[in-house]
């Protein structure tokens, strides 16, 4: 008998990379009342304006988690919700991200993870999504070393835009396109 085929058509190396995907981690967001929920709602709804999928992954549970988005966004641009509910281990483990992927029908090298921990890194990473970082002021001495890039709160609403997740995941792209070829 053959082997069992592990991988899916959305998910083939020999596909051109594009960027297809954002995937926000809402921790920080939720745990936090003074964070401005303003421009993460403005964020999704111009990259879901511009094409570009929408998920959100989260250790919260499903029931306060989806009221708090749905209030937050409405309803239609987040195509995928990840719960810690639906994983068995909560990062720094990857789970979260490879099932956001799964349910996206997307490859890793084709989406970009907004996080806001050190831990999210780390599993986002593992995953292997090129990461940008959101601090926020409990989080901003912290060392992020891995991330595409770090941005601040306060960095204003083209810290997320189309524009700037295309440029940074671009950029990252072709990093690793330059590390293959001197390996």
């Amino acid at each position: 008998m053959s082997a069992l085929r592990t991988s899916s058509w959305w998910n083939r190396s020999d596909r051109p990379a594009h960027l297809a995907a954002v995937i926000f981690s809402v921790d920080a967001l939720l745990a936090d009342s003074r964070a401005d929920e303003r421009l993460l709602a403005e964020a999704v709804w111009d990259l879901h304006c511009a094409g570009i999928r929408v998920a959100v992954v989260t250790a919260g549970h499903w029931p306060a988690v989806h009221r708090a988005l749905r209030d937050l966004l409405g309803d239609g641009a987040v195509e995928v919700l990840v719960t810690g509910d639906e994983v068995g281990r909560p990062k720094p483990d990857p789970d979260v991200y490879q099932h956001a992927l799964w349910q996206l029908g997307v490859r890793a090298v084709d989406a970009i993870a907004v996080e806001d921990s050190v831990a999210g890194l780390r599993a986002a990473r593992s995953a292997g999504l090129t990461t940008v970082v959101v601090t926020t002021e409990r989080t901003g001495h912290q060392d992020f070393t891995g991330a595409a890039a770090v941005l601040h709160d306060s960095d204003g609403p083209e810290r997320l835009s189309p524009q700037r997740c295309r440029r940074l995941w671009e950029s990252r792209l072709a990093g690793h396109r330059t590390t293959a070829l001197t390996a």
